[in-house]
């Protein structure tokens, strides 16, 4: 094989090389930011509803925009695809302290009616 052959051959594989390399990486941040999937479910204290049935259960998507937790709220389910984390106030400026921070995907938690969470 002449030497020009061998120089377009090697820098075809490089080109097809660097593409690959370059697209991989994005890729994966694409997966990275995609969007929780999933709901927060939250129990309210019986009480705080007045009904035979039972008390109804609040539903949240998960969001990594602040969301404060009802009156009443007494136990989170974290039935998403994100970690929630807890705040101590209702604008979720003040973290709960670890190791009540924050719920992995399929875990709950009792919380404190004044509190927030957020996904992330």
């Amino acid at each position: 094989m002449p030497i020009p052959s061998r120089l377009a051959t090697t820098a075809t594989a490089l080109t097809v090389a660097l593409a690959t390399a370059a697209a991989a990486p994005a890729a994966g941040a694409a997966e990275r930011v995609a969007p929780p999937e999933g709901k927060i479910i939250v129990f309210v204290t019986e009480g705080t509803q007045v009904s035979w049935a039972g008390t109804r259960l609040k539903e949240y998507s998960p969001s990594s925009n602040c969301q404060s937790l009802p009156l009443g709220a007494h136990v989170v389910v974290n039935d998403g695809t994100a970690r929630l984390r807890f705040y101590s106030d209702p604008f979720c400026a003040i973290p709960v302290p670890p190791p009540f921070s924050s719920i992995p995907p399929g875990y709950g938690a009792h919380v404190s009616p004044t509190g927030s969470f957020r996904t992330g």
